[in-house]
């Protein structure tokens, strides 16, 4: 239905007067009365009824009048809506991330974020690696959070590093290793590395075997478990060393378990923000613009 037909019929409405309603809208009368005819066609009757002093309402005229008034605050609602969405000031913005450790570096700027924007309303979700990738290109999520190499077979998917996570062991404390600063992975060529399987965890299990092969080395793996928490416990079990990034085992304190740092430069895990191309709304481009900025004075060190 044509809004500007909407304003016409309601303006005569208010009026009831097509000769003012015309002086009002800077239009001739004629356009007036064939905006109306129009309507009426359109809605198969008549709106309003000629009196020798102007206009009055047909019954469909009053009820029409009534949904008219609705129709235009609500198209108006909806474009100051839009408005702000295009300038950043309101709407969602939707996360996608494997795991919650991974958004944990980026609270202090969420946090301030959230505050200096609290219509935006901010939502996450945590899946698989190439459940958030599809997602991002579907439209689901406006931002991804992970390893390059979970977004790049994507031509439409642009990624951005964050920060550094490096690879580091869980190690029981009554092992012949729990008393070293850092480890080299000479020193656990014979030893079992406890992992979540390949089909769990595909892209840290590939860097971990990249890791080996670049030595020539052959890994032992127990790859049983489906689950972080799952390997750190058999780790505790002395059933092997456990192998993760630092920024997972932060925030606990686990008995009979030594964190060390494993002293490879390639043992590290790059962390970076995924979205989709050509596809950024105003308050996603808003949102990296201020990522940027505040990531240029307070950069994220793990």
């Amino acid at each position: 239905m044509d809004f500007h037909r909407l304003n016409v019929f309601i303006t005569a409405a208010q009026y009831m007067s097509f000769t003012k309603a015309a002086k009002h809208l800077h239009i001739a009368q004629s356009a007036v009365s064939h905006d109306i005819a129009e309507l009426e066609k359109e809605l198969g009757a008549k709106l309003f009824t000629r009196t020798r002093t102007g206009i009055v309402f047909t019954p469909a005229g009053e009820i029409f009048f009534a949904e008219a008034c609705k129709m235009i605050v609500l198209s108006q609602g909806v474009k100051r809506k839009i408005e702000k969405i295009v300038a950043g000031e309101d709407g969602d913005l939707r996360f996608g991330f494997v795991a919650e450790q991974m958004v944990e570096p980026l609270m202090p700027f969420l946090k301030l974020y959230h505050e200096k924007h609290p219509r935006i309303n901010l939502q996450f979700n945590s899946d698989t690696s190439i459940a958030v990738s599809r997602r991002i290109l579907n439209g689901d999520f406006d931002f991804g959070l992970g390893r390059n190499e979970s977004f790049s077979q994507h031509e439409g998917t642009e990624w951005r590093h964050l920060y550094y996570d490096p690879f580091c062991l869980g190690v029981p404390e009554t092992h012949r290793l729990a008393a070293e600063k850092a480890i080299t992975m000479d020193m656990i060529a014979d030893e079992t590395i406890i992992l979540m399987s390949s089909e769990s965890n595909p892209g840290f299990f590939e860097l971990v075997r990249r890791l080996y092969f670049a030595r020539d080395m052959t890994p032992l793996l127990n790859t049983t478990s489906n689950d972080r928490m799952a390997t750190i416990m058999m780790a505790r079990m002395g059933m092997g060393l456990v192998l993760l990034t630092k920024q997972f085992f932060k925030g606990y304190d686990f008995d009979n378990l030594v964190l060390i740092p494993l002293a490879e430069k390639d043992a590290f895990h790059q962390i970076g923000v995924a979205w989709r191309k050509q596809a950024a709304s105003g308050i996603a481009e808003q949102f990296l613009r201020e990522l940027w900025d505040y990531l240029q004075e307070n950069p994220i060190d793990i």
